[in-house]
């Protein structure tokens, strides 16, 4: 999912002490790693945090104890940070305090250290002299024990692995992986989420955790202690995250709405980023459902793995045609000029992405050539200009150009990113297909079935237009009823239907593309749905062939797509609506999505080829991204979406599970 940073804690120094207004999101955790405290010392100050946090609330910040070097910094050096390495290691390697690091690399306020990382260390100016500021010396142990710590994280003792932590508290190294994404080595005083158990005094008291409901019992002690005892029940905290909605998050924990609100009241005022939900650890495993903090879905989160803070620089290549054009004449070719409307819609979501990553710390910049719509112009434009100096380009948008441009840069290993257009031509090596090709949208669909109308009765409707087409399924379903049309291209309702039953669930499968199959299909089989459970499935996204979309929900309509639709709402939009005035088209989304992608896959490796091997599918606002690389070929995206029609009219993913 994507991270907009926005404005962070509000805080002042007041009469010696900093003063922290409470904001939605913040725990005890993140305000004493923000502030390099111990929470003993924030809570002597706020004995009211043994409350609990409370949003709006002022608290009282004390001084840290460290010191910190005051003379002129020369430069900076870079440096890798290697395993086992510490900010007390490196200290004393480069002769420097802590704080001089912290100061160097502000997001180790707030982050630990982790291997991979690369960071900033000062080398101060010889034989000037040293100024150093050293504040109060009441010191606090800086690793004792659990205290301080709020349910659900642990500080990791002396000595301690993955395993033993693991192990105290029932869980597989796996799980733990999950909870605490990135982290490879635990060092001591590290603080960790672990599911954690709800104290019978505190805990709202649950009997049956069902697909349905949560159930409270009212107090009777006996009864309290014996069902308390039964459900044994654990605990994560999870910190919901930008875009979520109730939808992501029934699917995300295996449970519906009411049973969340039971669980979180606060939910019955909508999902809020940042606010900090308890969701059931054991009740959702004993059920078989996924554990509750992986997505069926499984996906890379590139904002919690950033490590690369080094400046970006990327080429953007677009047709955007407005050499020695006027104002005016601007104007009238994005009205008249298709491709340039597309292209400057592309770029202005591109902007909203670069925005966003500066918020987050990471640099970029964008150096942008109008390739036009010719070949040779995008050519010239690579053999004119350094393109040693970029990490990646983006574009251009038509394949031939694409693929001449990712020649050109070939032998520089530039990887070159194909964004909207993909290409039956041999990628090269350093060539990024972003689209998704028909050949991967139809194997998608086609696993997807195989798990889904198994036991089922299906009949696949064919055409005289692609009449091999029904041949991709007859082959997965050879009991499969087949429906051939007349010379015409005509099939009669009764022969629609006629295959279907009773007494099994029906899948119709569209192996056409001629349009009024689809438009009969839908109309003879919607009417019938209120009779037979029939589940429609094809290749078109058939919202833009004028049919009915009551007909598509009746049909439960199935298909797969390159992206998904989401509501005007999203923080992307929201904040491309406040700069522009309008909200995104697709091609801003498309935009946004591509260059959010590029850019924070460079932030969390070293390069962009790196971390399409090592990191996974990501999800963007609408489009999501996982790079495989193919036999003496480039990289191609194969992520996409299975969609249905809801009741309501609404369009949800499908989750799929990957067969072994």
């Amino acid at each position: 999912m994507v991270c907009f940073a926005f404005a962070k804690a509000n805080s002042s120094i007041v009469q010696g002490y900093e003063r922290h207004v409470v904001e939605q999101g913040d725990t005890v955790y993140k305000i004493i790693n923000q502030y390099n405290i111990t929470a003993e010392q924030l809570i002597e100050l706020n004995p009211d945090l043994k409350m609990g946090l409370k949003k709006g609330a002022t608290l009282l910040i004390p001084k840290s104890n460290k010191t910190i070097t005051k003379r002129p910094i020369e430069r900076y050096e870079e440096h890798k940070v290697k395993r086992k390495e510490t900010l007390y290691t490196l200290a004393k390697e480069y002769k420097v305090t802590v704080l001089d690091i912290k100061e160097a690399n502000k997001k180790l306020y707030s982050e630990s250290l982790q291997k991979g990382d690369r960071i900033l260390i000062p080398v101060f100016k010889k034989g000037a002299a040293v100024e150093s500021v050293a504040v109060s010396t009441n010191a606090v142990p800086e690793y004792a024990g659990q205290e301080g710590l709020v349910p659900g994280k642990y500080r990791v003792q002396k000595s301690e692995g993955k395993y033993r932590v693991a192990k105290k508290h029932n869980i597989s190294i796996d799980i733990l992986d999950d909870l605490n994404p990135g982290i490879e080595d635990l060092q001591e005083g590290m603080v960790l989420n672990v599911p954690y158990e709800v104290e019978e005094s505190i805990r709202p008291l649950v009997t049956e955790i069902s697909s349905s409901s949560v159930t409270k019992v009212k107090t009777d002690r006996k009864s309290e202690q014996g069902e308390a005892k039964k459900a044994s029940l654990q605990y994560v905290e999870y910190q919901v995250q930008p875009k979520m909605t109730m939808y992501s998050l029934e699917k995300m924990t295996g449970l519906k709405k009411d049973s969340l609100i039971a669980l979180n009241p606060a939910l019955k005022d909508g999902v809020k980023s940042g606010m900090v939900l308890r969701i059931p650890y054991k009740g959702v495993k004993e059920r078989g459902a996924p554990a509750p903090w992986k997505s069926t879905a499984t996906y890379a989160r590139l904002v919690d793995s950033i490590r690369n803070y080094r400046n970006q620089r990327i080429a953007v290549m677009l047709p955007l045609s407005v050499r020695n054009a006027s104002g005016d004449e601007l104007v009238g070719l994005l009205k008249s000029d298709k491709t340039m409307r597309i292209a400057t819609d592309f770029y202005s979501g591109m902007m909203i992405a670069r925005d966003s990553a500066r918020a987050l710390g990471v640099t970029v910049d964008f150096d942008v050539f109008d390739t036009g719509k010719n070949e040779s112009t995008a050519i010239s434009i690579v053999r004119n200009n350094d393109f040693k100096k970029y990490n990646s380009v983006i574009g251009p948008l038509m394949a031939k150009n694409v693929v001449a441009v990712a020649k050109e840069l070939k032998d520089d290993d530039i990887p070159v990113v194909s964004p909207l257009t993909n290409t039956d031509v041999k990628l090269y090596k350093n060539l990024f297909q972003a689209r998704p090709d028909e050949d991967f949208l139809m194997n998608r669909l086609k696993n997807y079935l195989v798990g889904f109308a198994a036991g089922k009765n299906v009949i696949i409707v064919s055409d005289n237009k692609k009449p091999q087409l029904k041949n991709q399924f007859t082959a997965l379903f050879p009991n499969a009823t087949v429906l051939y049309p007349d010379d015409n291209n005509y099939i009669s309702s009764n022969k629609y239907t006629s295959p279907l039953v009773k007494d099994r669930d029906n899948v119709v499968i569209l192996a056409a593309e001629e349009a009024k199959i689809f438009t009969g299909a839908v109309s003879d089989y919607g009417a019938k749905a209120r009779s037979y459970n029939i589940t429609m499935v094809g290749m078109e996204d058939l919202d833009d062939n004028s049919i009915n979309n009551l007909g598509l929900a009746a049909v439960n309509y199935t298909y797969p797509q390159i992206n998904r639709n989401t509501s005007s709402e999203n923080i992307f939009a929201s904040h491309y609506f406040k700069k522009h005035g309008i909200t995104p088209s697709d091609y801003a989304t498309r935009g946004f999505d591509v260059a959010m992608d590029v850019i924070l896959r460079q932030a969390s490796a070293d390069n962009l080829y790196e971390s399409a091997m090592r990191n996974g599918r990501t999800v963007m606002v609408e489009n999501s991204f996982e790079y495989n690389k193919r036999f003496l070929a480039g990289f191609y995206n194969e992520a996409c979406y299975i969609l249905r029609y809801q009741p309501d009219l609404s369009i949800e993913e499908v989750q799929v599970y990957e067969r072994n």
